[in-house]
């Protein structure tokens, strides 16, 4: 230690232990001289003066070679460490996520692969909670990708100080996030950590140009002492988020077996759909629309079926979900558009047909031109056809939809905002686009005669139709007593079991020949 302090520097010692190694040999040969001259009462007269000449040059000598190995020494420790440091700092770039600031996939992938593979899992089981940002399309395509950055980096920092102390925190990729809860987590810690996770929602997200109220879904599920890999349990918990987002608001869920039996008849579903088309097993029924004042049909909505060769008839909630995921609602929503515009060309003018367009179709530019080579081929006049739309297509590119929407009014074809009520309903979207038709959703038909507060909100959409000047349809009608009481309220047109059943377009044909006599019968009545 004391060496270090009068000698900081490795390069100093090196040559100080060297200079002592130098001294050290001719030191030797005057003492052998020494030796021989009292053995022999004679001095090596040569001898002594080599040695007293060594014992100034050596040291010299010596102090200099050792001297240089000494830099040699300090440059490779150096390049060591300079080494290290690089390796450290390509780490932490690899483990680190960019944009946060938080650990990443990589980190992730890292530490829970240390836990399978040397077997250092603690008794019980870690679990793994994934976390996916509601409406974060909605952010990049509405305020921007900056915003859209600047929200995943303050839910980043938010995290951070939720968890910290209970829990690891990584960013998976896009608007998912990864809290992996180490030892043995009870459900009810489980359950904790969940709601502190939904907590952090409560207060809006301070973005550059406003504040945003967001939520988050959650996905959970335990790394298993069998996993042979990572993604095993990145897809339990995918599988289990996938559950959550079903759900409105701020929800979690636990994986469990039959998910994963789910998604295998979803994943067979996806597959068949690539050949459904192709083989002609996509057919279309039609449900009528009445005037509730007169009862008569003014249009029919088409709804797509699946004859599957196998499973049997697949109505389209078990589909049109996996046709938007594969990308072939595009396909699937021309085929139907057409074969709708045809068949309805064979009902009696001004009976129309109403069409559900999703928002993927929006997006491909040759859609409008489609409708309108539809209506050319088939004959139909374009007020005849109705285009429903759900507000969920808002969030789509509203630049793209309001000119699409624009043209294709500006053809003659009318438009309809289905479902109205249960999405993310607002009344600016009412101003912003156009629109000819207001839809109320089922739930609410099914519901308003029992409770108060749904038959508020009929009665609040029918105000807003009247308001904004266009007709309003009252879906999922089964009952005369509903049919009366949306009368009472001043909706236009009903749909529903009441009025029929969906029928094929040879059914449909067969109802509008029997439409006169089923009028004068209840004119009479």
């Amino acid at each position: 230690m004391m060496l270090k302090a009068f000698l900081p520097n490795p390069e100093q010692r090196y040559a100080a232990l060297g200079a002592v190694i130098g001294a050290l040999f001719p030191a030797i040969c005057i003492f052998y001289d020494a030796i021989i001259a009292d053995v022999h009462g004679v001095w090596g007269s040569g001898m002594l003066a080599i040695s007293v000449a060594s014992l100034i040059v050596m040291p010299l000598v010596c102090g200099l070679f050792f001297y240089q190995r000494g830099r040699a020494h300090s440059r490779l420790l150096e390049e060591l460490d300079l080494r290290r440091k690089t390796e450290e700092n390509l780490s932490r770039v690899v483990h680190t996520d960019q944009l946060t600031g938080i650990a990443n996939r990589a980190a992730l992938e890292r530490d829970l692969r240390e836990l399978l593979v040397t077997g250092s899992m603690p008794a019980g089981r870690t679990a793994l909670l994934m976390l996916d940002l509601d409406r974060f399309k909605f952010v990049n395509d509405s305020m921007g990708h900056d915003a859209g950055d600047a929200l995943l980096v303050a839910l980043g920092r938010r995290l951070i100080q939720a968890m910290s102390g209970i829990a690891a925190v990584y960013r998976l990729g896009g608007d998912e996030f990864v809290i992996v809860v180490a030892g043995s987590p009870s459900q009810g810690k489980l359950d904790d950590i969940c709601m502190t996770i939904k907590g952090l929602f409560v207060e809006p997200f301070q973005l550059s140009t406003a504040q945003f109220w967001t939520g988050g879904s959650i996905g959970v599920a335990y790394l298993e002492p069998d996993d042979g890999s990572i993604s095993a349990v990145l897809k339990r918990a995918d599988l289990a988020l996938y559950k959550a987002k079903e759900i409105a608001g701020n929800s979690h869920i636990v994986y469990a077996p039959a998910m994963a039996e789910e998604a295998t008849r979803k994943g067979e579903i996806e597959y068949d759909l690539s050949r459904a088309l192709a083989a002609g097993e996509f057919y279309l029924e039609y449900q009528p629309i009445v005037g509730i004042e007169s009862r008569a049909i003014r249009s029919f909505e088409a709804l797509i079926r699946w004859r599957h060769p196998d499973k049997g008839i697949i109505p389209p909630d078990h589909f049109i979900s996996a046709a938007e995921k594969t990308g072939l609602i595009l396909p699937i929503g021309n085929w139907v558009l057409k074969t709708a515009c045809l068949e309805a060309a064979r009902w009696p003018a001004p009976t129309g047909v109403a069409v559900n367009v999703a928002g993927d179709q929006f997006k491909d530019r040759a859609f409008v031109p489609h409708v309108k080579a539809c209506l050319a081929e088939s004959g139909l006049a374009p007020g005849r056809l109705t285009i429903e739309v759900t507000e969920s297509i808002f969030y789509v590119d509203a630049a793209i939809i309001s000119d699409s929407l624009t043209e294709l009014r500006a053809h003659g074809v009318r438009i309809a905002l289905d479902d109205f009520g249960i999405g993310f309903s607002s009344i600016n979207n009412l101003r912003r686009f156009p629109l000819d038709q207001l839809k109320v959703d089922r739930s609410f038909t099914q519901a308003m005669l029992g409770n108060q507060r749904d038959a508020e909100i009929v009665d609040i959409i029918l105000k807003l139709g009247n308001t904004f000047q266009v007709s309003t349809t009252i879906e999922g009608i089964e009952t005369e007593g509903q049919m009366e009481f949306v009368r009472a309220l001043g909706a236009s047109e009903a749909q529903g079991f009441l009025i029929s059943r969906p029928v094929s377009a040879e059914g449909a044909i067969a109802i509008l020949q029997r439409e006169p006599e089923r009028l004068a019968a209840r004119s009479i009545g």
